[in-house]
């Protein structure tokens, strides 16, 4: 169907802003819906099921005993 407007560009421009719209609101969506993802991968993280060694690298509290020299 072929529509009579009494200016195209005028047509052109709401159909422009339709699409925008629609890809804007699937980016949002997409957005979302990975930050949902995310964030329970987050929670399901890894845990300690065994000993922990520090290595040597690793930061140590000071010690906090004074001594005088």
């Amino acid at each position: 169907t072929q529509y009579l407007v009494a200016n195209p560009l005028l047509a052109i421009t709401a159909s422009t802003v339709i699409a925008c719209g629609v890809v804007g609101f699937l980016c949002a969506v997409f957005l979302l819906a990975l930050l949902a993802y995310r964030m329970k991968k987050k929670d399901e993280g890894s845990y300690e099921l065994g000993d922990n060694k520090l290595s040597v690298t690793a930061y140590h509290k000071a010690p906090t005993k004074e001594f005088y020299a």
